[in-house]
């Protein structure tokens, strides 16, 4: 028997006979009506993780008494009706839930985000800080989780912080596996020319991918200022370090300093941030990079949004001068919000390195599309293919001509909302990284794998 229709009966079977009960008497009329009306929910939250919204909203739509006041109800006519994408209903039915438990976190939620799904950013703005100052344990997380749908990385999403609590401090501590942390080459042999005589060089046993495991230590915080309805100004600070047992020569870490304007309203958003990056290598200061990004974002209907990108930086090498370089950035993109759990998005970059040896200056570009999926309200599933074309202004010494990358990586993702469980809004974070770098260069051809896994709690 198909799953829907064994639904339907089953809830049909165990309704109609508190019905019959209801007729006995004025007392276990309303037993039986506070029964069915459980069972009615309990059947509506079967059909919604089966993955049937339209069964569920039939089922609560037609046994909605006329003097119905339930939030719970409305919240799960909402989901539903999201789910279908009548999402005008969706919006009437969220709004009630939200009128009649104002207390709920859950509801201003729930609607923040169908308003991410129409576009309607400030509308959300406005649902999230009123929910920022109500929220805890998972109700928290899922609302962190639905302000960074907006955009991987985006200010705009950052900003949506509570004026009570204006601040968000992440911090996230992991295991991770590198099967060549140092980039080495696939092959040994490297073919070179030498007054026009081709010869090949047999690199070094070190010069070959060099294998460890490791652990990884991050921390991120942010701190918002709402200027007015509109305009809003961003701090944000992140470090992250990596620390190798068996190759310490090859522990790293990154800090990034930022601030940002973000102006958001319900068709457009768009942020102006300076910032800057500096990154180190086995306890020595590698690069310093301070630049300035924009970006600006347009929702053309309730399911797409064409995204751009601008930016420069002054990339400073202290280990090499010769490799310090000017670096323009652009680039256009796409997000569709396909269903409320459901977001792909996409956008080509363009990257221009002016660097002051012309051996090291080069022209990047390229695509990349990302998938986001929750599978389950606590798990969300991503996943990431990026494609860049790497061609270098000049050749370098012993070869003929200059080099061209052709990389490819693929990641795939996984955070598990354990708060639940664990407090301290916790999230079980998986990632699997895959690099292939083919090259004319033999020393540049590489693959890599990484594999990260560890726990990321929000303050």
């Amino acid at each position: 028997m198909p799953r829907a229709l064994c639904l339907t009966l089953c809830f049909a079977a165990v309704i109609h006979p508190a019905r019959a009960q209801s007729d006995a008497d004025a007392g276990g009329r309303q037993a039986a009506l506070r029964e069915q009306n459980a069972l009615e929910l309990a059947f509506a939250r079967r059909a919604l993780a089966e993955k049937r919204p339209d069964l569920a909203c039939a089922l609560l739509r037609d046994t909605l008494p006329q003097d119905d006041t339930e939030a719970e109800r409305m919240l799960l006519l909402g989901r539903c009706s999201s789910a279908t994408h009548a999402r005008a209903q969706a919006e009437q039915y969220y709004r009630r839930a939200v009128a009649l438990a104002p207390g709920a976190a859950a509801p201003r939620i729930e609607l923040a985000g169908l308003y991410l799904a129409m576009g309607r950013q400030a509308d959300a703005a406005t649902l999230l800080t009123e929910a920022a100052g109500a929220s805890e344990g998972q109700a928290r997380a899922m609302l962190d989780q639905l302000s960074a749908q907006l955009r991987p990385n985006d200010p705009v999403s950052a900003s949506l912080g509570s004026r009570d609590k204006p601040w968000a401090l992440q911090l996230y501590m992991g295991m991770t596996w590198d099967d060549n942390t140092n980039a080495g080459p696939v092959s040994r042999s490297v073919p070179a020319v030498i007054g026009g005589i081709p010869v090949t060089f047999d690199l070094v046993e070190e010069a070959m991918p060099r294998k460890s495991a490791g652990a990884a230590l991050g921390l991120n915080g942010s701190y918002a200022v709402r200027l007015d309805e509109r305009f809003s100004l961003l701090f944000q600070a992140a470090w992250f370090g990596t620390g190798y047992f068996d190759r310490q020569d090859y522990n790293n870490d990154s800090t990034t300093l930022a601030s940002a304007l973000v102006y958001s309203d319900k068709a457009w958003s768009a942020s102006l941030q300076p910032n800057v990056r500096y990154s180190r290598l086995d306890g020595r200061l590698q690069e310093t990079s301070p630049g300035l990004v924009s970006r600006v974002a347009h929702a053309l209907n309730d399911t797409v949004s064409l995204t751009a990108i601008g930016g420069y930086a002054k990339r400073v090498v202290h280990t090499d001068s010769s490799r310090d370089a000017d670096t323009w950035q652009g680039g256009m993109g796409a997000i569709a919000q396909l269903t409320p759990n459901l977001q792909v998005g996409g956008e080509y970059l363009w990257q221009r390195e002016q660097a002051r040896a012309a051996v090291y200056s080069r022209r990047l570009s390229g695509p990349s599309v990302y998938l986001q999926y929750r599978v389950h309200p606590d798990v969300l599933l991503g996943a990431n293919l990026s494609y860049t074309d790497v061609r270098y202004d000049q050749a370098m010494a012993l070869f003929d001509q200059p080099r061209i990358d052709r990389q490819v990586i693929g990641s795939l993702s996984a955070l598990w909302d354990v708060s639940r469980y664990a407090g301290r809004n916790m999230v079980i974070r998986a990632q699997y990284t895959h690099i292939d770098n083919p090259s004319n260069i033999g020393y540049g051809y590489f693959r890599r794998n990484m594999a990260n896994l560890g726990v990321q709690m929000q303050f």
